[in-house]
């Protein structure tokens, strides 16, 4: 905190250091009464935004990618994952869809539950869910085998887009 308090967006803030961490712990995106039964509904308002605002700026070329990321964090949380076989073992799940040149296009957090489309798998409706609003425009959507599934291909081929995998 002391490197967010001495940055130089707040030096000229009148504020002792004990009321900036008290201002800081008391920090909300959201109102806890509006809870939506998600784990990430504080955050939630702030990550929608942020993706909206990347949606009306950007719009990716032909291919797209779709893969999970985890951000290390080893800290308390309702929803951070464990994965033996990552260098992180401990962290924040994100699904992501990415354009080849590395601009993140879009984005969600797992947090322990997801929603299943009824003619998919959890997998493939996980990418349904993040590249939606880029149906129709023939994108091809490149895929780890994970989420590569013949009914995933045949959804995406019927909005108009192409499924694809790598190793």
């Amino acid at each position: 905190m002391d490197s967010i308090y001495h940055h130089s967006l707040f030096h000229r803030v009148p504020m002792s250091y004990n009321r900036f961490v008290l201002l800081l712990k008391c920090w909300h995106f959201a109102n806890n009464e509006g809870q939506d039964g998600t784990r990430t509904y504080k955050i939630r308002p702030l990550l929608n935004m942020m993706m909206q605002r990347t949606k009306d700026l950007y719009k990716p070329g032909d291919t797209v990618v779709v893969d999970e990321t985890m951000i290390p964090f080893r800290g308390r949380l309702s929803f951070r994952q464990y994965n033996p076989s990552k260098a992180s073992r401990y962290g924040i799940k994100l699904y992501k869809v990415c354009t080849p040149e590395g601009f993140t296009y879009s984005t969600s957090i797992y947090d322990g539950k997801s929603e299943k489309l009824p003619d998919l798998d959890l997998p493939g409706s996980t990418v349904v869910n993040l590249t939606r609003d880029l149906f129709g425009e023939g994108r091809l959507i490149i895929t780890d085998n994970y989420y590569t599934s013949l009914h995933l291909a045949k959804y995406l081929y019927n909005k108009k887009n192409q499924l694809d995998r790598y190793r």
